[in-house]
């Protein structure tokens, strides 16, 4: 508080937007935050403490850095007094961040019965009766899509976190409510009345037993897609991040 109040921000003639700007990037508020507390640091120690390996993306941060650090007579890296501010409205005014909170049971089983509507709605499945094999593709392609990224959305949007145990609770729930509707329709000899279409008869309805190990194995494929999901937002998000730090 000493240093805001004794020098004040108008002697300091601090560029507030320029100063955002510099220290928006992670690796950069790292680094005066790194100097403030251990006051000087080599090269070397900024490369362990950072993590980093490619040196020229150290340099260029240093550089992005400019006149809020400085070397000592040793060579050393340290905070000018422009830095030893920033550093204090890093401390005063740390970055906000959504915390993560674990998928409740209640929510999983919200989500995993979203799951199972949204499987035994797969137009795949129904119209596979009416137009054949031709429509399998469709009823794999959206099994393995549809649901999945319904569920992974929900999960993600209510738990602020890519957390796998999270992520496979909905689809879990929801191939357990397929099983049972199968074991259920099983036991009680159940049929469902399904247009079918004959090369005979057209408009002849006939009452079909239906393949529920079709409906179990459309529960499986969300697991995949929701794997799948996760890998291309990882790529993704490593590929911007790559972008951001050149």
């Amino acid at each position: 508080m000493g240093l805001l109040e004794n020098r004040g921000w108008r002697e300091l003639s601090v560029d507030l937007e320029s100063l955002h700007r510099i220290l928006k990037h992670p690796i950069r508020r790292r680094i005066v935050l790194e100097l403030h507390r251990r006051s000087e640091l080599t090269y070397t120690e900024l490369m362990g403490i950072l993590g980093l390996t490619n040196t020229g993306k150290l340099n260029y941060h240093l550089k992005m850095l400019g006149d809020l650090i400085e070397k000592d007579e040793n060579g050393r890296y340290c905070l000018t007094e422009k830095g030893r501010l920033a550093s204090q409205l890093l401390i005063r005014f740390p970055e906000k961040r959504s915390e993560a909170k674990p998928l409740t049971g209640g929510d999983a089983v919200l989500i995993g019965s979203a799951g199972f509507l949204t499987t035994l709605i797969n137009p795949g499945i129904w119209l596979l009766w009416l137009l054949g094999a031709g429509v399998a593709a469709l009823g794999l392609v959206y099994a393995l899509l549809v649901p999945a990224f319904f569920m992974w959305l929900l999960t993600v949007r209510r738990t602020g976190s890519h957390n796998p145990y999270d992520l496979y609770k909905p689809p879990l729930f929801s191939l357990a409510l397929l099983i049972g509707m199968m074991i259920t329709f099983a036991l009680l000899d159940l049929r469902l009345p399904l247009i079918f279409v004959s090369a005979q008869d057209p408009k002849h309805i006939q009452q079909i037993q239906p393949v529920f190990l079709s409906f179990v194995s459309m529960g499986l494929l969300p697991f995949l897609g929701i794997l799948m999901l996760e890998t291309i937002r990882k790529i993704r998000h490593e590929s911007f991040t790559t972008l951001k730090h050149r």
